[in-house]
């Protein structure tokens, strides 16, 4: 291996420990009481080298929600080739799911909550490092599907948010109100199958293109 490339993938690796001792740290005393210094001693390297990833804070925080809403998946890469709608649809509400799902999201939305009013940066990193790339990509799949006229949307960002909303706001949010709450694989079908139906109901275009 070249030594340019091993070098990266020690930084890379390094990059990504302190990103879990950060992680561990907001969750265990919170975003105020959290330091550098502490997630440098977490991750078992030097402070400096955490300075040397992440100049501050709020940039290893935003970090973190970049990594949690990263899917490496663009469903705009399908329309093109004209994949069925139900199947494209179906696979960015399992993919939206899996990410609310992932373990310890549930408990960093809580940090964000608790501490955004004394630090609304926390709000901040989660929309724009996190949510609205996410959600540029799904809107860039329903105007390429609008422009071919296999959707009839006035308003896309709405759209977006409608179909992502019908999903959280079963099988996330909840979980916030009643303790011990289960949602099983087969609940998140269940949604995320009536969320597709629902939308395509309201959005796809049945008009026979002249």
């Amino acid at each position: 291996m070249p030594i340019e490339e091993y070098r990266k993938n020690v930084a890379e690796q390094k990059r990504q420990t302190i990103l879990d001792a950060a992680i561990q740290n907001f969750l265990a005393i919170g975003y105020e009481r959290t330091t550098l210094d502490m997630v440098a001693k977490s991750a078992g390297v030097s402070t400096a080298t955490v300075y040397k990833h992440f100049s501050t804070k709020r940039a290893l925080f935003g970090s973190i929600m970049e990594r949690i809403w990263e899917t490496g998946v663009d469903p705009s890469d399908s329309v093109e080739q004209g994949t069925d709608s139900v199947a494209i649809l179906t696979a960015i509400g399992h993919e939206y799911a899996q990410l609310l799902r992932q373990p310890q999201v549930e408990a960093l939305f809580r940090v964000i909550i608790a501490e955004a009013p004394r630090f609304p940066e926390l709000g901040e990193e989660l929309y724009y490092r996190g949510k609205e790339p996410y959600l540029k990509r799904l809107h860039t799949y329903l105007q390429k599907e609008s422009e071919l006229r296999r959707f009839q949307i006035d308003d896309i960002p709405l759209a977006a948010r409608q179909f992502l909303g019908m999903i959280n706001d079963v099988i996330f949010w909840p979980r916030f109100l009643v303790m011990n709450l289960e949602i099983s694989e087969e609940d998140v079908k269940q949604v995320v199958r009536e969320a597709v139906q629902t939308f395509l109901a309201r959005y796809k275009n049945t008009r026979k293109k002249a």
